[in-house]
C-alpha cells in the first residue's frame, strides 16, 4: 500500500534542504516532488514595468527551481485553471499535465484543489494544500511505501522546520 507526506516549507533553502535529506536517506527522486506558486507569466515577465520583478524573481528562485530540476525529474511553469502560475518538479509534472489540459472540477474549487482530491486527500486538506500554496509556500511531496514514508518524516524532522504531514 503506498502512502503520501506532504511537507510545507516558507524558505527555498528549507525545501532545498529538505529534498537533499530525502535523497540522502535512500529515497529515490521519482518518489519526490516539489510545488510552488509561480509569481508571474511568461509573457508578462517581457512587459517593461514587470522587467524588474522578473529579474528578481528568477534571480532568487530561478537557482533553487534550476537546482530541483537537475536534482529531480524535470520541471513545469504553467498556468493552471482556477489558481494561476505554478512550478513544479519530480514526478508530479505528468499528472499535473493532465490537470491542466482538462480541467477537473470539484465543487466551487479550483482544478488544483481537484487534483489534491485525486491524491486521494480530503476535500478539507485538498483546500488547505491549495490555500498554503497561494500563501507562497513550498510543498515537498513524497510517494512510498509505508516504511519509505515513516524514513522519510524521520527524516524531515530532524530539519526542525515545516510542517509535515502524512496521508
Amino acid at each position: 500500500m503506498k502512502k503520501s507526506l506532504i511537507a510545507v516549507y516558507e524558505k527555498h533553502e528549507d525545501a532545498k534542504e529538505a529534498i537533499k535529506r530525502l535523497l540522502d536517506a535512500g529515497l529515490t527522486k521519482e518518489q519526490i516532488s516539489a510545488l510552488a506558486k509561480g509569481e508571474d507569466t511568461p509573457e508578462k515577465s517581457f512587459e517593461l514595468e514587470k522587467e524588474n520583478e522578473a529579474i528578481l524573481f528568477w534571480g532568487k528562485q530561478g537557482a533553487f527551481w534550476g537546482g530541483l530540476f537537475g536534482l529531480l525529474a524535470g520541471g513545469l511553469f504553467s498556468v493552471v485553471p482556477g489558481f494561476g502560475p505554478l512550478i513544479a518538479a519530480g514526478p508530479i509534472i505528468s499528472s499535473l499535465a493532465g490537470l491542466i489540459g482538462g480541467a477537473a472540477t470539484f465543487g466551487s474549487a479550483s482544478a488544483l484543489a481537484a487534483w489534491f482530491a485525486d491524491m486521494s486527500l480530503e476535500k478539507a486538506e485538498a483546500l488547505h494544500y491549495e490555500e498554503q500554496l497561494k500563501k507562497g509556500k513550498i510543498l515537498i511531496i513524497v510517494h512510498g511505501s509505508p516504511e519509505e514514508i515513516e524514513r522519510a518524516k524521520k527524516s524531515l524532522e530532524e530539519i526542525g522546520r515545516g510542517k509535515i504531514n502524512i496521508h
